[in-house]
């Protein structure tokens, strides 16, 4: 059944006009198509069924109804024998005929008995008896001596008579009329087919109706079906695509407890686990998730590489001041805000947030012109913490200032740490000396190292060169200089 199912919706497919509206009325139409198509299969065989089981019924009855007859008619045979002339005996038979005209039969047409010896009629060829009392007597056709001559058992035709003035099917009995087991005579018996299928006719009217009922109702109940297993769909798409656009806020109401309930349970769920990795995405490197969706679970296990990146290290200065003589939430507020506008300007020049560090900030740059990327961040951040101050100043805020340096260099690039607990960092000289340039920037400066001096573009920044500083783990004092702004 499912395999003729799948053909249908297969050929429809392959029609465009009805593709389109089974796509436009989607799981719930085909649904309803496939409960109609099987009750209209399983309510027309039923009827099949029964209405031919009942013909054959009626017309088995009707049979046994004529041979009844039949025998009635012949087994006046002690009649016959007591009556030694044979136009008494066809007044015998006449009278049995006409008397079957009078019991009200239902789609009785008429009786009669020919005769083909001349035993039970005056002459031979001639109508022994028949309900019309006229032909009584009568000589019958030639053609009816023809067909009585092959008749030796009973023979059932359907044929057409007109009745009323009306042409109507009726079933013709005709059984060999015996006399002491010789042949003498044709009884031939007619019914109208309405009197003996009539009764089926009805039944199949009745059908008819109770068939539109049943498919009306089946209709019904596979679009209330369908409607509650489509709503829950419909919801679930809706879901995806709010979710495939950002929004992560969705939450579907369970309606149902089948497996379709269960999916929505597991969609809320996936949803969950999708807004706790993006807040806890907030709290690692984008260097860190890239690594981690590149990589397989079982590659995820400790060491580095060695790389050449740019390191740009931001210091707020006076926050230990600050943060001792103001409330806590206050303090978290203040400094969120301008590592916040920092963070924005790293990630626009292409850089990545290593991570925090109380209120300094750790980034790394390695595209092509990463000590350009680098000084262009630090640039815009001096500008951007001038402007934000301007602002908080004129409200009556407290404003704070920033030191940056940076440097760049050959350092190793891994992950780092335990089994258990891992970080994906950068450790090395460089990322060192950075720090340090940075711990000695004053307020509002950026210091940066030779290195980064000399892989800088001609004629984009302005700066200069100030003394060379002592900085912890080298032996001879490192050059640097500072950054005043572009070119």
């Amino acid at each position: 059944m499912t395999t003729h199912t799948d053909k249908i919706f297969s050929l429809i497919e392959s029609t465009p006009f009805l593709s389109n509206i089974i796509k436009k009325g989607g799981i719930q139409l085909k649904w309803v198509l496939t409960v109609s198509m099987l009750m209209v299969i399983v309510i027309s065989v039923i009827s099949f069924l029964l209405i031919s089981i009942s013909e054959q019924a009626l017309i088995k009855a009707n049979d046994k109804l004529c041979q009844t007859i039949a025998h009635n008619i012949s087994s006046s045979e002690s009649f016959l024998t007591a009556e030694k002339k044979p136009l008494k005996r066809s007044m015998i038979l006449q009278d049995i005929v006409k008397g079957l005209s009078k019991t009200g039969i239902e789609g009785f047409v008429y009786a009669a008995v020919y005769d083909t010896q001349g035993i039970i009629a005056e002459n031979k060829y001639t109508y022994a008896a028949h309900t019309n009392a006229k032909l009584h007597g009568k000589y019958y056709s030639k053609d009816l001596i023809k067909q009585f001559e092959t008749i030796h058992t009973t023979v059932k035709e359907k044929i057409e008579l007109t009745i009323d003035a009306k042409p109507t099917a009726c079933y013709r009995y005709r059984v060999p009329f015996e006399f002491f087991k010789a042949k003498i005579g044709i009884i031939e018996i007619v019914f109208t087919e309405d009197a003996i299928l009539g009764p089926v006719h009805r039944a199949r009217m009745v059908m008819l109706i109770v068939a539109a009922i049943l498919l009306s109702l089946s209709i019904y109940a596979a679009m209330r079906i369908a409607r509650q297993m489509v709503e829950p769909i419909v919801q679930l798409t809706s879901g995806v695509i709010q979710v495939k656009n950002g929004d992560l806020s969705t939450r579907l109401t369970v309606t149902t407890h089948d497996e379709i309930g269960i999916l929505t349970e597991e969609f809320n769920e996936m949803i969950n686990h999708l807004r706790e990795k993006l807040k806890m995405e907030k709290f690692v490197s984008e260097s860190t998730i890239s690594m981690i969706r590149e990589k397989r679970d079982d590659e995820l296990d400790l060491g580095g590489t060695r790389k050449n990146m740019a390191f740009l290290f931001s210091d707020i200065r006076g926050f230990t001041a600050m943060s001792e003589k103001l409330p806590p939430e206050e303090v978290v507020t203040i400094l969120n805000e301008y590592l916040d506008v920092q963070a924005s300007i790293i990630k626009k020049h292409g850089g990545d947030i290593d991570k925090f560090v109380g209120d300094e900030i750790m980034a790394v740059f390695e595209d092509k012109k990463k000590a350009d990327s680098a000084v262009e961040a630090a640039v815009d951040i001096i500008e951007s913490i001038d402007n934000l101050n301007k602002q908080r100043a004129k409200q009556g805020k407290i404003t704070v200032t920033v030191g940056i340096g940076i440097h760049m260099g050959d350092i190793v690039h891994g992950r780092m740490g335990s089994k258990e607990r891992m970080d994906f960092t950068s450790i090395g000289d460089a990322v060192n000396l950075a720090a340090r340039l940075c711990s000695h920037a004053d307020s509002q400066t950026i210091l940066v190292s030779q290195e980064i001096i000399a892989n800088l573009s001609k004629r984009k920044f302005k700066g200069k060169k100030l003394e060379p500083i002592k900085v912890k783990g080298k032996e001879h004092p490192i050059p640097i200089f500072q950054i005043t702004g572009r070119a």
